[in-house]
């Protein structure tokens, strides 16, 4: 498919609500007039002017008979915001060139039948590029399942702590502020209660410039042994927490951290341990569209091994730590056979610092490395 140089630039702007729009996807916008741009925008955050609506202000004067290029299909109903589709109508615009249409139940073209009968000519493009950048929204519309993205910080024999559990830190300073802007982008991070008990992690995306909203934590925790006075717990009203339990253990425990603000959910267990499935669905449910698994190497196999991993960044360091040190695979996934292993496609490689971030995702999928960087 030819690319279209003003969508191009639209999905550029929509980059730049990358760490700060969720859980809302990216879209971006540009007014076109007489061959000249005359107003871009893009969506900052949730609540804010969605793409449309921004590069129609920053024109600052009548778009009448100018063309949008905008990378998702506008919006027709009212939610934080005017419906994008009354602004567009308003605004005069004549022509309007759709990169994607939106999967949520209440788009899918509707807008696009309502701009048409009003008289406006609409072009949908179908860009696979844009259904990638809004991989986690389009993953959420389908399924009702957050998109889920393991994160692994390994050395080149892939150990994620010494023998005595040291991690401090096998990766260097640049990989680790990289780690920080994935939490920003998935708006939601998932770990196990061992990280928690090993590490009383804060689980905050830290050091951007971009003041990212507060994120959701979430625990898998089937005994609840998440301390009261865990870093979690104590700024649970700040950002949110979701601990995870087998429900049999429901008790007087989680009505003390239900007064810290911390949110407890009951789930079904299995052979291995709490149901993700559970989890993932009550994710959804609540409103959470991705989120960036971070867990030690048994909650990363449990994620594998059930199928669940919809996108893997690996960020090897050029450290051995030797065959006692934590595996970051932990031993619940234990294939017999080569033929029977997750298979995964790398999509990129670049180099952070001293560092290496591989980009995969699963399954034999077309396409090729962009390149080290």
């Amino acid at each position: 498919m030819a690319r279209e140089p003003l969508m191009d630039r639209a999905r550029e702007l929509a980059e730049r609500g990358r760490y700060t729009a969720a859980p809302n996807p990216l879209v971006g916008s540009v007014v076109v007039r007489d061959g000249n741009i005359i107003g871009e925008g893009w969506h900052a955050r949730a609540g804010g002017d969605h793409a449309e609506v921004a590069a129609l202000k920053a024109n600052g004067s009548s778009a009448d008979g100018a063309t949008m290029y905008v990378t998702l299909e506008p919006c027709n109903h009212h939610g934080r915001t005017p419906p994008c589709t009354d602004a567009i109508l308003d605004a005069g615009i004549e022509h309007l060139v759709v990169g994607h249409l939106d999967p949520d139940p209440r788009m899918r073209g509707k807008s696009v039948e309502i701009l048409r009968r009003a008289g406006v000519e609409v072009d949908v493009l179908d860009d696979g590029l844009l259904e990638r950048q809004n991989e986690q929204f389009f993953q959420y519309m389908r399924t009702g399942r957050p998109f889920v993205h393991l994160k692994l910080a390994t050395s080149l024999d892939g150990r994620i702590a010494t023998s005595a559990g040291d991690s401090r830190w096998v990766t260097g300073e640049a990989a680790r502020e990289r780690a920080h802007l994935l939490r920003a982008e998935a708006g939601a991070i998932l770990i196990g209660a061992g990280t928690v008990r090993a590490d009383d992690p804060l689980l905050t995306p830290r050091g951007l410039s971009d003041n990212p909203p507060a994120i959701n934590r979430v625990i898998l925790d089937p005994r609840l042994t998440t301390s009261a006075d865990s870093q979690l717990v104590r700024t649970a009203h700040d950002s949110p927490v979701l601990i995870f339990v087998d429900d049999t253990s429901l008790d007087g425990r989680a009505l003390g951290l239900a007064e810290r603000g911390v949110e407890v959910v009951a789930a079904p267990s299995i052979a291995d341990g709490l149901d993700l499935g559970f989890v993932l669905d009550e994710l959804g449910r609540q409103g959470i569209r991705g989120l960036l698994v971070e867990g030690g190497g048994e909650t990363a196999g449990r994620f594998v091994a059930a199928g669940l991993v919809d996108k893997l960044t690996v960020f090897y360091a050029p450290r051995l730590l030797g065959p006692e040190g934590v595996p970051m695979i932990g031993s619940l996934l234990s294939p017999e056979f080569v033929a029977e292993a997750p298979r995964f496609s790398i999509s990129d490689l670049e180099q952070i610092g001293d560092d290496i971030a591989v980009t995969l995702y699963p399954g034999e999928q077309e396409g090729h490395v962009h390149g080290a960087r």
